[in-house]
């Protein structure tokens, strides 16, 4: 079943039918328990391919009960090891001996988010961070909840737990309203403008094999490395919209995974909006453990902050590997490592420099926070050229730019970056101040209302008369 689509919504709402028709906790969770498994059955009934899957999933909680009983370091550490190393066999992880894979196909979707809610089991189960013990039908309701297993968000088990068994979120006709707005807005960027600007970059990178002149082809490069970004962005957000809104129904409240991640001021500040629920997952299980234990080794102040620059590198260098299984990730891991050690430095020379009162101040300088969100999104949208191509393509780019080709394009990217979020801060900055001044500028229920219908009509219209198959979410792949 593919998500977002309109076989989802109409899952969705029978679900969300049959647990509104009870306020008791055994019967959500028992119409979530049979809505989950009957979710992945509509993936595929083969229970070969199914089988790695749900060992997978039955070890993580064989592991986690033991961890519960031996709080002996050894057996943690083991268990976790022996987690992660059959996590990457399942995924055929490039660095692993392919002798360790599994000779036949298999069915994978959603397992990366599986199996960063079963480590995160392992670990706060270790660590008595639990708010409870897990039984089985609330650890494959938490492992499997329908609305994020493809893509996630990554939601903490207390989260979940809050909504899903103790406190289930309310639903009033604002909640029902502000849900349906969500589903029709993240339906519209997934279906509607994430096609689009695929079939821009299509004929972005079509033009540039072309012999268009060094000029042309510059140009044709920065958009393209751009338009790639932009549409990443909406077709990751719409889904998560899409499925934050369907959640909302089934009294769940799903964590959000963007926060206006163009208005970053920096890389790591970046990472703070965007994909949010991955870099917390990796700032709580990587970057913290690990800060803690290099200052615990060298308890010294004065190297701190280096820990903290070598700290962020693996912990994104990890987010990069976890996206994919060939080299190509290996040099993302890098690159995303590289771009927020370099931010941390910058902010230690800085703070040291001017002072926390003054380095504050430069932040807050109207060219420097320009310049600062461009350099982030020039950088990402860089780094993002070995997230969707091939090292082959990356040869062809070059060979078709040239040396002084790939330099105009990384400028004009830069430039265009810092122009365009400029115009973008100043438009959102006129429209808050506009807002702010009274009811008269904001639209009323009813403007809302048709606005929201007219978007509906206009998007199921387009589906129908296309007859397009689902839309692709980029991150079911991971």
């Amino acid at each position: 079943m593919n998500v977002p689509s309109y076989e989802f919504l109409g899952f969705a709402a029978v679900v969300a039918i049959a647990i509104n028709c009870s306020r008791a906790s055994g019967w959500r969770r028992a119409v979530l328990l049979v809505a989950n498994l009957a979710f992945i059955l509509s993936f595929t009934h083969d229970p070969r391919q199914l089988a790695p899957f749900a060992a997978l999933l039955f070890a993580g909680y064989g592991c986690m009960k033991l961890v519960e009983r031996s709080k002996q370091r050894v057996v943690f550490a083991a268990i976790c090891v022996g987690i992660v190393f059959a996590f990457c066999c399942l995924k055929r992880y490039a660095f692993i001996p392919s002798d360790a894979f599994l000779p036949f196909a298999y069915f994978t979707v959603g397992m990366s988010y599986v199996f960063f809610r079963v480590l995160h089991l392992i670990i706060d189960a270790y660590q008595d961070a639990l708010p409870q013990r897990v039984g089985p039908v609330d650890y494959v309701n938490y492992t499997l909840n329908f609305t994020s297993l493809v893509a996630g968000p990554i939601q903490f088990y207390r989260d979940y737990h809050r909504f899903e068994s103790v406190r289930p979120a309310p639903l009033g006709a604002s909640d029902a309203a502000i849900a349906l707005r969500r589903i029709l807005v993240g339906f519209f960027k997934v279906s509607i403008v994430s096609p689009l600007l695929a079939h821009a970059q299509a004929i972005l990178l079509a033009n540039l094999s072309a012999s268009g002149g060094v000029a042309r082809n510059a140009a044709d490069a920065a958009l393209l490395t751009a338009v790639f970004l932009v549409y990443l962005y909406f077709n990751f957000s719409g889904y998560t919209d899409f499925v934050i809104g369907v959640a909302r129904f089934l009294r769940l409240e799903l964590p959000e995974n963007f926060n206006r991640p163009f208005m970053a001021s920096g890389f790591i500040d970046f990472w703070g909006r965007w994909h949010i629920t991955l870099a917390n997952w990796a700032k709580t299980y990587v970057y913290s453990p690990l800060l803690l234990a290099l200052m615990r080794r060298y308890p010294s102040p004065s190297v701190a902050p280096v820990f903290g620059v070598l700290a962020y590198f693996v912990t994104f260098f990890f987010v990069g590997v976890w996206h994919g299984q060939t080299s190509m990730f290996i040099f993302l891991g890098v690159l995303l490592g590289f771009g927020v050690s370099v931010n941390k430095l910058y902010e230690i020379a800085m703070t040291r420099r001017l002072g926390r009162a003054r380095y504050g101040n430069l932040c807050a300088n109207p060219v420097h926070a320009a310049l600062s969100r461009g350099a982030t999104l020039a950088y990402f949208a860089f780094a993002s050229l070995w997230f969707w191509s091939t090292w082959a393509q990356l040869g062809t780019f070059v060979a078709s730019l040239g040396v002084g080709g790939v330099a105009l394009a990384l400028a004009l990217l830069f430039a265009g970056a810092t122009i365009l979020l400029a115009m973008l801060k100043a438009a959102a900055d006129a429209l808050t101040m506009l807002e702010a001044q009274g009811p008269l500028l904001a639209p009323t229920r009813y403007a809302r209302i048709a606005l929201y219908s007219a978007l509906a009509v206009l998007l199921v219209s387009v589906t129908v008369i296309l007859n397009s198959p689902a839309p692709h979410i980029v991150y079911k792949g991971f």
